[in-house]
């Protein structure tokens, strides 16, 4: 089950070809990997667009968020494995 957070996080992103993908993101002074990127889809907040990344490492599964508008990522929610 998924536990809301939705804080301010610093990510280090690769941009490939036709895709974003999150690698290393840190929250709350702690960095976590990402080891796979699970579903990526995008949301419409009145003319903002809302990247959606539902990533996971070894242990935990998480939601982050990138917006268009201000180009800044959320960590929206997290679950234990």
């Amino acid at each position: 089950m998924y536990s809301k957070v939705s804080e301010p996080i610093e990510v280090l992103a690769a941009f490939r070809k036709d895709r974003t993908e999150p690698m290393t993101f840190k929250w709350a002074n702690r960095y976590y990997q990402v080891k796979k990127v699970n579903l990526v889809h995008t949301e419409r907040q009145g003319r903002e667009k809302i990247y959606i990344f539902s990533v996971s490492d070894e242990a935990n599964a998480y939601r982050l968020s990138f917006s268009s508008e201000t180009l800044k990522w959320r960590l929206e929610e997290m679950a234990v494995l």
